[in-house]
């Protein structure tokens, strides 16, 4: 288990979703939609394999949010009340303008935050 690599990414982690709580903060007519959507799903991302490596797993470049998600659940069944429905992008030019739906995924990223003890 490489600690420096489980600290990078989760560092990596606090940073996006840092950026996405930054964005959402800005006056609404400021709020680029596109940074929030991307900076949470990667936060999310960065957060599931911080624990997957902390646990002894190495997850695969690119893999999605999704398989990460199943392999978190099959860790720690604690994961299975995770809800990935609040994202409903799944490429980078894929994001949500409604104001409620960017905060749902900030949400989201705190509750990975959450799970994943960091």
């Amino acid at each position: 288990m490489d600690t420096n690599q489980i600290k990078a990414q989760f560092k990596q982690a606090d940073q996006h979703l840092a950026a996405a709580k930054s964005e959402l903060n800005r006056p609404a007519e400021d709020v680029v939609p596109f940074m929030v959507c991307r900076s949470t799903r990667y936060s999310i991302s960065h957060y599931f394999q911080g624990f997957l490596l902390k646990h002894g797993i190495e997850p695969e470049e690119e893999t999605t949010v999704e398989v990460l998600l199943e392999k978190c659940r099959a860790v720690d069944p604690a994961f299975s009340s995770f809800d990935l429905s609040a994202i409903t992008f799944k490429k980078d030019d894929e994001y949500s303008a409604l104001f409620d739906e960017m905060q749902n995924c900030v949400d989201l990223a705190e509750y990975a935050k959450q799970l994943v003890g960091k």
